[in-house]
């Protein structure tokens, strides 16, 4: 059984969200969650901890995560980190976070060829998790209203 973080920043916790709360999530979108694991929260739990740079301060030197957090002399712990995990760990079924190696610039097989722009991204971004947490992000000061999700 996982230990949730209450929003009191707690030195044991190891995720945000149960197995409990991210069915619920999952059942009002419509998802299947069939398969679903806490070893795919602590998956995303794992992946939102290690891939983002966030704002302010944590709550406690001691406590185990990332929030909850001082921003702007505020404490921060909103469902929208929660429903961050929760999207990060219905993407789970996938590696998260994928070992890169040299981009790929041009590549043919028989008259089929490809070639990638130089510029873009060489690994999977989840834009959905990312505009959620969007707030709570160093160099990030607004909300983006270009890409939006809808269920």
């Amino acid at each position: 059984m996982l230990v949730v973080e209450s929003g009191e920043g707690l030195p044991n916790s190891e995720s945000y969200i149960d197995l409990d709360y991210l069915i619920a999530y999952a059942n009002k979108r419509g998802l299947s969650v069939v398969d679903m694991t806490e070893a795919n929260i602590v998956k995303a739990q794992d992946y939102f901890e290690t891939s983002y740079k966030f704002k302010g301060t944590k709550l406690k030197d001691t406590q185990a995560l990332e929030f909850p957090r001082l921003i702007n002399g505020e404490v921060v712990y909103t469902a929208r980190i929660k429903s961050a995990i929760c999207e990060l760990a219905l993407k789970s079924v996938n590696v998260l976070l994928e070992d890169t190696g040299r981009a790929t610039i041009r590549e043919k097989v028989g008259e089929l060829e490809v070639e990638y722009d130089k510029d873009s991204p060489q690994g999977v971004e989840y834009r959905y998790v990312y505009n959620l947490i969007m707030p709570y992000l160093e160099n990030s000061s607004s909300y983006s209203s270009s890409i939006t999700r809808t269920y």
